[in-house]
């Protein structure tokens, strides 16, 4: 009885460790940059880490390893499914929040988590908010998700829905390093 006891724990513990290493993967390996560098300085510094595959590639230019990072963030897909991906890469999404992050002063850190359902013709059709520093920085971020199209998932070997989760996080130079236009740039408030 011990000996069952003790292995329903390993399992248990094993399984919160799964869960706890995919909610911390490390975003940034891939970044986005500022559009202009901070006062007293030319370098453009990373301000969203931004994933763990290509942002500029499309899921059939993957490599398999970088398929296989993207497959590992659903428990239960096998090695012949896909998960949704946006049809032209991460980068036109990035660019948009990019655009608002900075609007925003760069003031906002943290992680940003936003699932979209996707159908069987890769067509997106609602967003949740799972984590977020601004809600300006989500509603934009859902509303570029949203205006994607999408490669569909394959669940064995046919177009399937699923949802595809974009993972962020905001980061970047302190605000008071910042040029004085994008630091006094705002963008308006949603009604």
């Amino acid at each position: 009885m011990r000996i069952v006891k003790l292995s329903i724990a390993l399992i248990i513990s094993g399984f919160f460790a799964h869960a706890n290493a995919a909610d911390s993967v490390d975003l940034s390996k891939y970044t986005i940059k500022q559009s202009e560098p901070s006062v007293g300085t030319t370098i453009k510094r990373p301000i969203i880490n931004a994933g763990t595959v290509p942002l500029d590639k499309r899921y059939a230019d993957l490599s398999p390893q970088e398929k296989a990072i993207l497959r590992s963030d659903f428990a239960q897909m096998k090695e012949s499914d896909e998960p949704p991906f946006p049809a032209k890469g991460l980068m036109p999404i990035l660019k948009e929040l990019r655009k608002v992050h900075e609007l925003l002063g760069l003031q906002y850190k943290g992680a940003l988590a936003i699932n979209v359902q996707i159908d069987s013709q890769g067509n997106p059709s609602n967003v949740s908010i799972i984590d977020s520093p601004a809600a300006e920085i989500s509603e934009v971020t859902s509303v570029a998700l949203l205006g994607q199209t999408y490669k569909p998932a394959i669940c064995n070997g046919a177009p399937c829905a699923m949802e595809y989760h974009f993972r962020a996080e905001l980061v970047g130079p302190k605000t008071d390093t910042l040029s004085p236009t994008s630091a006094q740039s705002t963008i308006p408030q949603s009604k």
